[in-house]
């Protein structure tokens, strides 16, 4: 079983962001659907590309490429 990752937070200081174009669940079996999100790693595992990403509650999971935009600016805050 072939693998190899890049953690985008230490290899780059520039971090990536992507926007949700589909309905995922998280780890914790949340449903999450158009949020931005910080891409923590990119994976290679059996021919097929991921990406692990934390939402801004810090709950994690993996989604593939076609379900995600990856962001050129990092996403804007919402105001509290």
């Amino acid at each position: 079983m072939e693998t190899s990752a890049t953690n985008t937070a230490t290899d780059n200081p520039k971090r990536k962001y992507c926007r949700l174009l589909e309905p995922v669940r998280d780890h914790e079996g949340r449903i999450r659907f158009t949020e931005a999100v910080e891409i923590i790693k990119e994976i290679d595992n059996l021919d097929r590309h991921m990406y692990l990403v934390r939402f801004e509650d810090g709950s994690t999971t993996f989604v593939f490429p076609h379900e995600v935009e990856v962001l050129s600016l990092p996403p804007l805050r919402k105001a509290a």
